[in-house]
């Protein structure tokens, strides 16, 4: 049976994208390049497609997006790392304190049963969260000497990719046969679109809850405001299953400033988040057409395979199937009689 040129372009670029998930499930190393790169290249073409709608010339824009990616990194780097290094342990005592404290216990002293209920909880996630946070520091002290090659080639691969945008785009569908040549360049330029737009979305969201964060843990926690915004940035950049992993620190936390203040927080927090979510869903519903009940799948799916890294990656890999789908699989079922 002879393949439509249409078929042999999809088994083509799945043949190229489970060569690469195996290759990432090997080669961890290669999983955090990719990723980082990725994330970067996307971030730099943002501010580079911003720079270019205010008229800035095409090479200066480059130059520009580069430096400002760059320079904002090297300010976290020397500035808000340090403080976040050193508000960390502090926090997990203070976290360890609440809990030991059992605030709750005064919250619901007219329903002990439930108090009860929550202390039983907490008596089991205690240990758990000492677990979780030696498990951190030593993996971070044996994986720095991996950490400083993946950010090394990282910054190599964003700086050459984004100064050589053309030749790269122009070069990829050479990787194809001729024959099916216009329907992938067709199939990247829509993949591209899309997976500009996530990152738009998510970095666009992520820094709106983390300076709202930082006036609000400014006010009601300031010992810990830096850390608790670096915290909410990095977990917002994981879609839907990020939000849970960030609010259980700032349950905890919250405990010990009142029962007023502790429904006040997470009240602001659960408004925070619900303004970002909805931000989120319509603009990629809208843009690339990507189902929330499919992202969850995936990062389920991929972070299983993948660990913590495949939760950041998720989603791009669950955009990259929907473009599949819709630009191969879609059009040949339609055309099915």
């Amino acid at each position: 049976m002879k393949l439509s040129t249409r078929q042999q372009a999809l088994l083509t670029v799945a043949a190229y994208a489970l060569i690469m998930l195996i290759a990432f499930m090997i080669y961890k190393t290669l999983l955090y390049v990719f990723v980082f790169s990725l994330v970067s290249i996307l971030v730099v073409n943002f501010i580079f497609r911003n720079l270019i709608k205010l008229k800035v010339p095409y090479t200066l824009s480059i130059i520009l997006s580069l430096v400002i990616y760059f320079g904002v990194l090297i300010y976290a780097i020397i500035n808000i790392i340090p403080a976040v290094t050193n508000q960390l342990t502090s926090f997990y005592g203070f976290m360890q304190h609440i809990l030991d404290s059992k605030y709750w216990e005064d919250y619901l002293s007219s329903n002990p049963s439930l108090s009860n209920t929550i202390s039983g909880i907490i008596d089991w996630i205690k240990p758990k969260i000492g677990e979780v946070f030696n498990n951190l520091v030593v993996s971070f002290a044996k994986g720095l000497p991996d950490a400083l090659v993946v950010i090394f080639y990282s910054a190599l691969f964003t700086i050459y990719i984004t100064i050589y945008t053309k030749w790269t785009t122009g070069s990829m569908p050479g990787l194809f046969p001729k024959k099916i040549r216009p329907l992938i360049q067709d199939f990247l330029t829509k993949l591209g679109v899309a997976l500009s737009s996530y990152v738009d979305v998510m970095l666009l969201g992520a820094i709106m809850v983390s300076i709202s964060f930082y006036f609000l843990f400014s006010v009601y926690l300031p010992d810990y405001a830096i850390l608790l915004a670096f915290w909410g940035f990095v977990t917002n950049l994981i879609p839907i299953v990020g939000v849970v992993i960030e609010w259980i620190p700032i349950c905890i936390v919250t405990l010990g400033l009142g029962l007023q203040n502790f429904l006040i927080v997470n009240a602001i927090v659960m408004s925070i988040h619900l303004g970002a979510f909805l931000f989120f869903i319509f603009i990629m519903k809208a843009r690339a057409n990507i189902n929330p009940v499919l992202m969850l799948i995936f990062i389920f799916l991929i972070g299983l395979v993948y660990g913590m890294v495949g939760t950041f990656f998720a989603v791009p890999v669950a955009i990259f199937f929907v473009t599949l789908w819709n630009e191969f699989i879609k059009r040949e079922l339609d055309n099915v009689s």
